[in-house]
């Protein structure tokens, strides 16, 4: 609490001096040029800008050299009116003033004495003519019009530049240019969105943020200012909606049902059932004209899916029997699993295939309220929370885990023209991702038996960590510079627990039979514990337009996390090399890493009024995610090991073993005490050019290198030929490591045309690769033999060559108000109103690992996880791929008893996906006020088989087979054709 304290008191004295930042990452800025007709600058003239929907006004008066700038100023749609003695007042409308959005509007005038007002339209789709960062706006008719599976808005983050999709399509599967899943951050109305444990949307859930409850958001996905960080990814913000003069609001309905799908390749011969309904409405408009306004949104989610298990390998009756004559202590284990239906090439082994009945419910609720004080000062506060409850699949035995999720985002806002060229911001942010999380294995242990499913343990977490944010951002126009300057402090509460868990492992299918245990681990119980750290960060940033058509942008980031510390003094710190094992008591979990110093510089070149040259350099910090830091509470539970290298006759049940265990020495989980906070140097040109009909095509290289990434080794291992460890009382060390690297190279293409005329297209293309020697924060993997981190280089794990999506909004032209049809009566009610959107996806395969089960004893050191083949030099592939046979067995050998695998890591590609969403939608109009919308949305319209990874462990018998689609759930992208309907009442 005193440190709470002591962070209220520091914001409030910022506040007062203005003088602290974080950057209007979900405000825009609007910029330009006054000029005469022969291009002469004009001094002086009086430019204002307004929206009639919130009665917003601003007025400054452009500088000596005619230049004009209004910085942090809500989205919307505004007018610009500039009038001058002895000019005629120029309007322009229909300025669209985007989030995170930098754009210019220069405006011209004529010389006369009579009050004749020139009337301007807005350009649709505006160069980026003083930006250098690559990214894109997802606008509201997005938001409303596209296809989306699941509503789930991250979904609309694959639309933007640089978006990799390797999954499903949500927070979990989509990295941008090269980074890594937890280098994303997402801001909500300019405060912390991201999840606190790890950066992904806690739990899974479809609602943290309702889709109708957002405005719009800014994707920055490369080469943006010192305005933002927190990350070396995307910067991903988002502004809710808000009330305007106008009431407005209405209700909405989805509904799905399995009799509207089409089977998946491996479901049985009927659709398991299925039934989904998403509901809700919205209520915004003013509490008093022109100053107060109110929005509240409301959106609940049921569903159940009967979900096929495909990919289950169980014990066959000649296993059951066998191991019931040779090892009646496993009777119980075999037992366990269920019963299969379908031979394998393995007399010993079934392929099981069962129905998991896939509950989810979710509760989202959104308030917002704005208050302009007057012309100079605006209010605004937000709440938003979700209850979830949902059950999900954990492997192809039915085992499952409960989920009960309860996130939760609040901020208070107040922005301030302190003149007409200072404006200040400050901002307070609440951010919450409680979990609770049971799970449900066949057993109590986990039990890995190469041949059959690996089981999961029967366990719980808890987690309850909150984040408090403090910000205040200062913007000052002096002449052709504006000047950017502030920080921000988070404080991270970090609480969380878990059951702890025992798992037992076979190195092959005779161990098993024979009861000869390869490995056993036991992590005991986990009380809660509080993790606490502040991130601190700073700016300063300098827009300067050198020249009439050049904007550089200038600036520097500086960003400090001061060391995760346990609100009682819990932690016990493991440090192999200063230490030799366990440190005092009262150790620092880790070094603090005190230079994390980010210099940012962008430049914008008018090469022609059509075409911008555009390009960028900066340092990115992050801090990873905030259990990464953590190996000394996760230290304080029990854990020990023992291996069948060290105790020949080890066999199940463990129970005689484990004083044994313990006597061998303690497991601890370790951290890299003097690591590094992770960065990346990312670079990227650009030329845009306007073309006719609004469009807008860009081309770019970017690129980007990462060092001092999360990674995972094993410390403390077998000295190789003995089973001897450099230190005796201890077991092998599971280490967290920030020691890897990567590399990036892209060419990125986009073609777009906002909406306009009744059209709206966005075409994004990537040609990339990336390189790694191990997966990052999010994804970081154990790595095979400790001691060389450079067998591990190869491409990542997420590495796809070839990435395109097309998304589109269409106003059919017929009907009252479009070109062509009957105006009036019932043919043009029933011609009005029909829209069509769509959005297109496809990618190359993701990389395949190939690994092997192997003994304790066969491998040098005695670590025998995550361990590749030999290869023979047979080919890779058969010379037809198809699901049953992907990947050619006989390319592929064990290694020599003593020896590694020398096979390459992410050697193999899995099939490439493409998939194409549609919706149509007829709005019929009931009076003035009031419409109805009908919707039929279509995924995967075409029902393309979307098969998922072959099976890549070689030691199974279905080996390169695929055995499951790239998504068996119902929502998302790469499921099977899907129908669902939409009835929304409006007014």
């Amino acid at each position: 609490m005193q440190t709470h304290r002591l962070l209220v008191c520091l914001a409030a004295a910022l506040l007062l001096v203005a003088a602290a930042a974080m950057g209007q990452v979900d405000r825009s800025r609007l910029n330009g040029q006054v000029l005469d007709e022969s291009g002469a600058s004009i001094p002086g003239a009086m430019v204002k800008i307004s929206n009639p929907a919130t009665g917003f006004i601003r007025e400054a008066e452009t500088s000596s050299e005619g230049f004009y700038d209004f910085p942090a100023v809500p989205v919307g749609t505004y007018e610009v009116q500039v009038t001058k003695d002895g000019f005629a007042p120029a309007r322009t409308t229909g300025v669209v003033l985007a989030v995170g959005q930098q754009r210019t509007l220069n405006v011209k005038m004529q010389v006369s004495t009579v009050a004749t007002q020139i009337e301007i339209q807005a350009d649709a789709t505006p160069l980026e003519q003083t930006s250098a960062d690559l990214g894109s706006v997802v606008g509201f008719r997005q938001i409303k019009d596209i296809p989306i599976n699941g509503r789930n808005w991250s979904f609309l983050m694959a639309l933007a530049p640089g978006a990799i999709n390797t999954g499903d399509g949500t927070q979990n599967s989509i990295r941008f240019f090269g980074r890594y899943r937890d280098e994303n951050y997402w801001t909500f109305d300019g405060v912390d969105a991201t999840g606190i444990k790890d950066p992904r949307q806690e739990g899974g859930l479809r609602l943290v943020i309702s889709l109708d409850s957002i405005s719009e958001f800014k994707v920055n996905s490369s080469s943006y200012t010192a305005e933002t960080g927190t990350s070396a990814g995307a910067q991903i913000n988002l502004v809710s909606r808000a009330g305007t003069n106008d009431f407005h609001g209405g209700v909405f309905w989805f509904v799905r049902n399995d009799r509207f799908d089409a089977r998946r390749p491996f479901d049985p011969s009927d659709n398991p059932d299925f039934r989904l309904n998403q509901f809700g409405g919205n209520l915004g408009g003013p509490i008093r004209r022109d100053r107060t306004f109110f929005f509240v949104n409301y959106e609940g989610l049921q569903q159940r899916l009967g979900q096929a298990a495909v990919n289950g390998l169980v014990p066959s009756a000649l296993l059951r029997q066998r191991v019931a004559q040779t090892s009646p202590a496993l009777a119980n284990v075999v037992n366990a699993f269920p019963v299969g239906q379908e031979a394998t090439s393995d007399p010993l082994v079934n392929r099981y295939t069962g129905v998991f009945r896939n509950r989810w419910e979710e509760n989202a609720g959104t308030v917002r309220i704005d208050h302009r004080l007057n012309s100079n000062h605006l209010l605004f506060f937000r709440f938003n929370t979700t209850d979830g409850s949902f059950n999900d699949r954990r492997s192809g035995l039915l085992e499952y885990r409960e989920s009960y999720v309860r996130p939760t985002n609040a901020t208070a806002q107040w922005q301030a023209v302190l003149s007409p060229r200072i404006v200040n911001d400050f901002k307070f942010g609440f951010n919450r991702s409680a979990l609770t999380r049971p799970q449900f294995g066949v057993l109590p242990e986990a039990f890995t038996i190469p041949g059959l499913t690996t089981t999961q343990a029967s366990t719980s977490i808890y987690e309850k960590p909150n984040s408090w944010t403090y910000a205040d951002n200062v913007s000052w126009q002096l002449g052709r510079h504006t000047l950017k300057f502030g920080g921000e402090a988070r404080r991270i509460q970090l609480n969380a627990g878990d059951d702890g868990s025992v798992s037992v492992r076979y190195a092959n299918m005779d161990a098993f039979i024979n009861n000869r245990v390869d490995r056993f681990e036991v992590a005991g119980v986990l009380p809660m514990f509080g993790g606490r750290r502040t991130l601190w960060q700073g700016y300063v940033q300098d827009e300067w337009r050198a020249l009439k058509n050049l904007t550089l942008s200038l600036g520097a980031r500086y960003e400090y996390y001061t060391v995760m510390t346990e609100v009682n003094g819990r932690g016990r710190v493991f440090d192999e090399i200063r230490c030799a094992g366990w440190c005092p008591q009262g150790s620092p979990w880790y070094f603090p890493d005190r230079n994390n110093f980010a210099p940012r510089f962008g430049f914008a070149w008018g090469m022609t009024q059509k075409t911008v040259l555009r390009g960028g350099y900066g340092i990115y910090y992050g801090p990873g995610q905030q259990d990464d830091v953590t190996a000394a509470v996760d230290s304080e539970p029990e854990r020990f090991q023992l291996t069948g290298a060290q105790r020949p006759g080890l066999a199940y049940p463990i129970a005689p073993f484990l004083s044994e265990a313990r006597s061998q020495g303690a497991q601890p989980r370790a951290l890299q005490r003097d690591r590094r906070d992770f960065y990346s140097q990312q670079w990227s040109l650009s030329i845009q050019r306007e073309l006719p009909a609004a469009f807008v095509f860009q081309t770019a290289y970017v690129g980007n290198r990462g060092s001092k990434l999360f990674g995972r080794d094993r410390v403390n291992t077998f000295i190789p030929g003995t089973t001897v460890r450099p230190l005796p009382a201890f077991a092998d060390v599971d280490r967290k490591v920030n020691y890897n690297n990567n590399t990036f190279h892209g060419w990125q293409n986009s073609l777009q045309r906002n909406f306009t005329r009744g059209w709206l297209f966005q075409l994004q293309y990537m040609y990339s690769k990336a390189i790694d020697d191990n997966a990052g924060s999010g994804d970081g993997a154990e790595i095979m033999i400790a001691s060389c981190r450079r067998c591990e280089r190869a491409v990542s794990d997420f590495d796809i060559r070839h990435t395109a999506t097309i998304n589109s909004v269409y106003e059919l032209p017929f009907g009252p108000g479009r070109a062509f049809g009957p105006k009036s009566g019932f043919a043009g009610r029933l011609l009005e109103g029909w829209d069509l959107s769509g959005v297109f996806t496809a990618r190359t395969g993701r990389p395949v690992n190939v690994i092997l089960d192997r003994a304790t004893a066969d491998v040098p050191d005695g670590n025998a996880r995550g361990q590749r083949p030999n290869l023979t030099g047979a080919p890779l592939y058969p010379d037809t791929k198809t699901p049953d046979l992907w990947i050619n067995r006989a390319a592929f050998a064990a290694p020599a008893r003593g020896t590694w695998g020398f096979a390459p890591r992410n050697l193999l590609r899995a099939p490439g996906l493409w998939q194409a969403d549609v919706a149509l939608n007829k709005r019929t109009r009931l009076g003035e006020q009031w419409s109805v919308d009908f919707r039929a949305e279509a995924f995967n319209l075409f029902n393309r088989s979307q098969f998922g990874s072959p099976v890549n462990n070689w030691s199974r018998a279905d080996f390169g087979q695929i055995r499951s689609t790239a998504n068996d759930g119902a929502t998302g992208f790469g499921t099977s054709r899907m129908l669902q309907f939409m009835l929304r009442v409006n007014f």
